[in-house]
């Protein structure tokens, strides 16, 4: 527009003179062809009624947004920018956790450092909402990683929006293809969202932990979940609204390779060593999610699942009634005997958690007591908890531990136990017994450390007795002592 171009002006109007001028000249150009019409037919919007904005505009009776990238909702703004390549990990997180946890596999840093680029982090500063959306995201997202030998696995998501890599199958960050996510559960290597049209589970699925056959070692894309050997779960499923299918499930717990569903109508389960779950099955049905094996009318409402394979202990709650199954060698169920499970009984004292599942062994918390079943190892017999069991005996029925006095906190593992009373830590480890003189909250094994309850780590020396500490860094992993409040028990 030469006529009105100003070549010795470096800066726009802002006065409402100039602007009107401006406007006044604008009006009188001829009628333009249609894309160059449009263009100047916007320029005299934003000059009488400003440009177009998107956050925090009072919109009057019946105004709408403009249709455009800046207006859309924060979620999709988020999702439309990393599924166009943004980075959305600002802190490097994503590295620096895969480098805590495997400092020497600087194949899979340099697949993370492909894939979150510090150049994509750019993108979000095109304009104040893209900058605004990655701050929210920042606070209210979710975020996932696991990392093992030769693979990392990471997931951002933010309002149900997903994107996951993993190193061995991914080059950047990957929508997930499905519905928007109310939840997700993840164990390690697999993963299940609940949606409003249902459950979809992705990862690795090699004992059919996700309802469905599979190859051992290959990634599972994102697939809906079906249950075609648990009719009453598919007709609660098939009764519900179309975007209401999230209804149908009160509970997921993923653990080892094996799942467990708590729906309204009862639950199933899918993975590694079902048949102590569910009963016989037969083998062309194997893969599937099935019910599990508990008598009629009992609908768990509570589950606590813990340890892997034949370590496995499944715990299922009602009310206050509670049923146990799972891996029972050496009668670590302690339930009197070491019987194979093939369903669900009635578990005859109480458990408020299973603090440890160890292949020969568990420790159950009831109360103010820790109840042991199971093989007697080294460690047990030499910390003097459990008299009248010597060690590789099996103690059949859940059996309270003795105490002297009132435990704070307390872990146990194969073959060390920690527990910490009044000033004091006591750890043991097969036969060796080494007493600590701080009220320890978490530990880490090589070289052995604490840390106490201001956060401070300190190193234990040899010593013959109480252990001498020494201040030092905090490990780059460690175990927590769980705290506990065990009653004393009345040494005879």
């Amino acid at each position: 527009m030469p006529s009105i171009h100003n070549n010795k002006s470096t800066s726009a109007p802002t006065s409402a003179p100039s602007l009107e001028s401006l406007l006044a000249a604008l009006s009188k150009l001829p009628p333009l062809k249609p894309t160059a019409q449009a263009l100047l037919d916007r320029a005299r919007s934003i000059l009488t009624s400003g440009p177009p904005l998107s956050m925090n505009v009072e919109l009057v009776a019946g105004q709408e947004l403009p249709v455009a990238m800046h207006t859309l909702n924060q979620g999709a703004v988020w999702a439309c920018l990393v599924g166009g390549g943004a980075n959305p990990d600002f802190e490097d997180r994503v590295l620096k956790e895969a480098r805590g946890e495997e400092p020497r596999r600087t194949e899979i840093h340099d697949k993370i450092r492909n894939a979150f680029s510090p150049e994509a982090k750019c993108l979000w500063f095109l304009c104040r909402k893209f900058f605004f959306t990655l701050n929210i995201a920042e606070k209210d997202g979710e975020c996932y990683q696991f990392t093992e030998y030769e693979y990392c696995y990471h997931h951002h998501m933010y309002m149900g929006r997903l994107f996951m890599l993993d190193t061995r199958h991914h080059t950047a960050l990957t929508r997930a293809r499905m519905p928007r996510a109310i939840e997700v559960h993840s164990n390690r290597i697999s993963h299940i969202a609940r949606t409003p049209k249902g459950l979809w589970g992705w990862g690795t699925n090699g004992r059919s932990q996700l309802g469905f056959r599979s190859a051992f070692d290959q990634f599972v894309d994102p697939t809906r979940l079906t249950f075609p050997a648990c009719p009453n779960i598919a007709a609660l499923e098939a009764s519900l609204p179309l975007w209401e299918k999230h209804r149908m499930v009160t509970g997921v717990s993923m653990n080892g390779d094996a799942t467990f569903i708590l729906t309204p109508v009862g639950t199933v389960m899918a993975g590694a060593a079902s048949e102590r779950f569910v009963g016989p099955v037969e083998r062309e049905n194997y893969y599937f999610f099935h019910p599990v094996a508990v008598p009629s009318g009992f609908v768990p409402d509570h589950i606590m699942h813990a340890g892997l394979l034949n370590a496995t202990t499944v715990i299922l709650s009602m009310g206050d009634r509670q049923m146990i199954s799972g891996g029972n060698y050496c009668g670590r169920l302690g339930l009197g005997h070491d019987d194979d499970m093939t369903r669900f009984v009635d578990l005859p004292f109480w458990v408020d958690r299973i603090m440890t599942s160890a292949f020969v062994f568990t420790v159950f918390l009831g109360g103010r007591q820790l109840l042991f079943a199971g093989r007697v190892r080294p460690h047990i017999t030499q910390s003097g908890l459990l008299p009248g069991f010597s060690e590789r005996d099996k103690c059949l029925t859940a059996t309270p531990l003795r105490f002297p006095e009132r435990v704070k906190r307390f872990f146990s593992a194969f073959s060390r136990m920690i527990w910490v009373t009044e000033g004091v830590t006591h750890y043991y480890e097969d036969e060796n017994r080494t007493i600590v003189p701080i009220e320890a909250i978490a530990f880490n094994k090589c070289p052995l450390r604490f840390r106490d309850s201001t956060g401070q780590w300190f190193k234990v020396g040899d010593s013959d007795g109480v252990a001498k500490l020494a201040k030092c860094k905090a490990p780059k992993w460690w175990h927590d002592i769980t705290p506990v409040d065990v009653a004393p028990t009345p040494q005879s």
